[in-house]
């Protein structure tokens, strides 16, 4: 069964660089709302 973490950052101007780094991470951006961004990763043990 997999597992997941999750992030939550602020939108904020400009974002491009952070979100290619959580990106490089393993991170996939799942949802946009409410001036957040929601974020998701396997879990590893």
């Amino acid at each position: 069964m997999k597992r997941y973490e999750y992030k939550t950052i602020s939108i904020y101007w400009r974002a491009e660089r952070k979100l290619n780094q959580l990106g490089y991470e393993g991170w996939e951006l799942v949802s946009v709302c409410n001036g957040a961004m929601y974020l998701k990763r396997e879990y590893e043990d």
